[in-house]
């Protein structure tokens, strides 16, 4: 229970964009808008796209495969710090974008400039916002936390030429100078009393030396000479004189900066004296009001939320009894793992079929890989989690699998969840269709993981191993689920926004799903005090879908069309529920 899907975050902090730079070719003009400001604008934007590839080495090489392709030939390999100077330097800058996207004539830009416009609009006063909020960023929270996101990110980092081996190299010598960075935040954090609880940095300490103990094996070592294999271009000499510089710089450079993030947490552990929620701390609540718009995109205040949610778990419990009432038998199964035959790969080719009816066609083909994730690191790892490819080579798609928290009855969902129709169809689907390369740097987690989450809930239907029982079956499983994940996101707004203490939490927790004991219960609610909101971007953003969705239904009446609907939301991309919502609008009278 404590640990649910995850995608691979941009890198640790909020991007924020940077203008400047130099314009390439704009693309073919469209039939309506300004022909001048949609070429402005599309400089405009093409700029700030390439400047801000160009502050972040790691950034750059996950969105492009071919940077040379985008006008970014000549740079320099950067991972920037994380400092207060620097963050409130990219408010500034976040400011002076807006003032020179205020400068375009809105009603002369074509529909398409008009959307890049309305999503950057609101991306960059949201950045804002975070105002006083640097010291409650956690920088080694226990999921989504620098010690095991960089590890996958660079493990993953593909060698397509030799220039991808060279900038990688200097990456890991930028890395020990990015930790130290992290390090003194976590250690002013420390100082303002807002250090993790004490179990949570022990979780943490674990999961760094764990790596720290693995050896040769490593991530990073391993991961490198596979990769460094596939480079035909590359002599034999040329592959061992590069495996060892990795090999020295591992020992001589990286794993001393992990051994002295074992000791930033050790030395921190003890200043947290009661864990508590985000409203207990200065600027608490403006922060949290922050991450519900920013990391979750959902326009409900706190207050919405927590009766929106209150109303769909007493909703679904009903659902539930009702279903129990009918089927009795199901009681049965509560306990038993549903067995699973099929592999990964047979899996993902049958959903790639199977939703054929519900979901548009992906305009481009896909290719994936089903890796599994270190054992030495699957204590410390989601159950599964899928690696972006870059947006001009959208084929290259990486899946892992946590064996130790993926079991047989789970797999199938988790596999809806990570690819077909999630974040692997998703994504691929948005690199086809939006038109405007700097839509995908605009981090909207609430709609990715909100969609993952809504057809990993509409896949229950499609899983043959329930279905083939009883369609009540499917339905129980995936009612069952959504209960579970609504009841974290409650906890997270209870605690965050009103305080819920450990007891209360527990009593909430009892409630639902019987005593757990005090050690599960502390366990949860410490995790969820580090990491506000992040229960929150995979259930309100599910909700926020539900909610679309009843809405097109009602109004639409016979004219809704659930392909017709789906197709609406991707071709939207990510961006924030209310402009998803002000754009239905128009959509539906389309549908009319």
């Amino acid at each position: 229970m404590k640990k649910r899907l995850t995608r691979l975050l941009a890198l640790l902090m909020a991007v924020i964009l940077f203008p400047g730079g130099c314009g390439t070719a704009p693309k073919n003009q469209e039939e309506s808008g300004g022909q001048d400001e949609h070429a402005r604008f599309e400089e405009f934007s093409e700029q700030l796209f390439r400047d801000e590839l160009l502050t972040n080495t790691l950034n750059q090489h996950y969105t492009l495969a071919y940077p040379e392709n985008y006008g970014i030939t000549d740079y320099e390999v950067a991972l920037p710090a994380v400092s207060l100077s620097n963050e409130q330097e990219s408010i500034e800058e976040a400011r002076s974008v807006l003032e020179e996207l205020a400068s375009f004539d809105y009603d002369a830009l074509t529909e398409d400039d008009r959307l890049t416009y309305d999503v950057l609009k609101e991306y960059l006063e949201t950045a804002q916002e975070r105002g006083d909020f640097y010291y409650l960023y956690e920088p080694f929270s226990p999921i989504m936390g620098f010690q095991s996101d960089m590890a996958f990110a660079l493990s993953e980092y593909t060698f397509r030429r030799e220039r991808d081996v060279q900038d990688y190299l200097e990456l890991l010598e930028l890395l020990p100078t990015y930790i130290e960075s992290l390090i003194t935040l976590e250690k002013e954090r420390a100082a303002r009393g807002l250090a993790m609880p004490d179990s949570v940095i022990d979780e943490v300490i674990d999961s760094v030396q764990e790596l720290l103990n693995s050896g040769t094996d490593n991530i990073y070592f391993t991961s490198f000479e596979e990769r460094l294999e596939t480079l035909s271009e590359l002599s034999d000499q040329q592959k061992q004189e590069y495996t060892a510089r990795n090999r020295k710089l591992i020992d001589e450079q990286l794993l001393p900066a992990y051994k002295k993030i074992v000791l930033c947490l050790k030395g921190v552990r003890g200043t947290c004296k009661k864990p508590q929620g985000l409203c207990c701390t200065e600027n608490g609540n403006e922060y949290y009001a922050y991450l519900l718009k920013s990391t979750v995109g959902s326009g409900h205040s706190p207050e919405e939320l927590l009766s929106l949610l209150e109303d769909q778990i007493s909703k679904e419990m009903t659902e539930l009894m009702t279903l129990l009432t009918q089927n009795p038998e199901l009681l049965d199964t509560i306990d038993d793992s549903i067995p699973e035959d099929r592999t990964p790969e047979e899996i993902l080719d049958y959903l790639k079929e199977a939703i054929k009816e519900d979901y548009p066609e992906l305009p481009v083909d896909a290719s994936y890989q089903i890796k599994y994730v270190p054992e030495y690191m699957e204590e410390s790892t989601s159950p599964a989690f899928y690696m972006t490819p870059p947006m001009d080579l959208p084929g290259e798609n990486t899946i892992y699998i946590n064996k130790r928290q993926t079991g047989e009855s789970s797999l199938f969902s988790t596999l809806a969840h990570e690819s077909y129709p999630g974040h692997l169809y998703q994504t691929v689907y948005a690199s086809a269709t939006l038109e405007n390369p700097l839509r995908f740097l605009l981090n909207y987690l609430g709609y990715s993981e909100g969609w993952g989450l809504y057809v990993e809930h509409e896949a229950y239907a499609l899983n043959t191993n329930l279905t083939d029982q009883s369609e009540a079956m499917a339905e129980f499983y995936r009612i069952n689920s959504s209960i579970t994940i609504a009841i974290h996101a409650l906890l997270d707004l209870k605690i965050h926004y009103e305080g819920c203490s450990l007891e209360e939490a527990s009593e909430i927790i009892a409630m639902y799903f019987g005593d757990q004991g005090e050690e599960f219960c502390q366990t949860l609610y410490n995790t969820i005090v580090s990491e506000p909101a992040y229960y929150l971007k995979y259930y309100v953003g599910y909700l926020e879908f539900l909610l679309l969705r009843e809405k097109a239904e009602a109004k639409l009446e016979s004219a809704f069309d659930l392909k017709e609907f789906h197709k609406f939301l991707l071709d939207m991309g990510p961006c924030s529920f209310p402009m998803l919502d002000r754009y239905m609008e128009k959509w539906m009278e389309v549908q009319k």
